[in-house]
């Protein structure tokens, strides 16, 4: 009978997690994004259109 592993973890990566240079979404300047979901860059986030939910043209 074949043993059974009791250890269901995920290993943890080795590397740190890499910064990707994206183009801000609201002004096309290009900022460091720590993830995908991020888009906007904070100088945009700081806006008062970003913090009412306004769109930018």
């Amino acid at each position: 009978m074949a043993s059974r592993r009791t250890d269901t973890k995920k290993p943890e990566p080795d590397r740190a997690p890499v910064k990707k240079v994206r183009k801000c979404l609201m002004c096309r300047n290009e900022f460091n994004s720590s993830h995908i979901g991020e888009r906007v860059c904070p100088s945009c986030k700081e806006t008062s259109v970003w913090r009412s939910g306004g769109i930018a043209a």
